[in-house]
């Protein structure tokens, strides 16, 4: 299998002039263009725009993935909070309703010796 670069740039020559595309791969089969610059007289110049305009969109993108690893981070950091409260309330009232369970049959094994025969009388 053929390992490509996820961005990378290409030029192309129409008529007299060049044209830059900084492309992005998409799939295996498919890439979409994410920057275009036409009108560079030579190929230099358009090689030189698309590999100054490739860094600056990597640094871009590097940026953002930190932005949004950030958020992710906080995200999960939150999602952990929450499920250990509501474990931790779960747990509470579990614990609170076999105690008023115990009381209860308590309460009905009392009521069980307490009860008084009314045909004896």
């Amino acid at each position: 299998m053929t390992q490509q670069k996820k961005f990378d740039y290409q030029i192309k020559q129409d008529a007299n002039t060049w044209s830059a595309e900084i492309t992005r791969r998409v799939s295996a089969r498919r890439s979409s263009v994410s920057k275009k610059q036409d009108g560079f007289a030579t190929e230099a110049l358009a090689i030189e725009w698309a590999t100054a305009e490739l860094a600056g969109f990597l640094e871009k993108q590097k940026q953002a993935n930190a932005r949004k690893s950030e958020r992710r981070t906080e995200r999960n950091a939150l999602a952990e909070k929450a499920a250990a409260t509501k474990e931790a309330s779960n747990a509470a009232f579990l614990a609170k309703r076999a105690e008023s369970r115990a009381l209860a049959l308590e309460a009905a094994e009392s009521d069980e010796d307490d009860d008084f025969d009314y045909d004896e009388e």
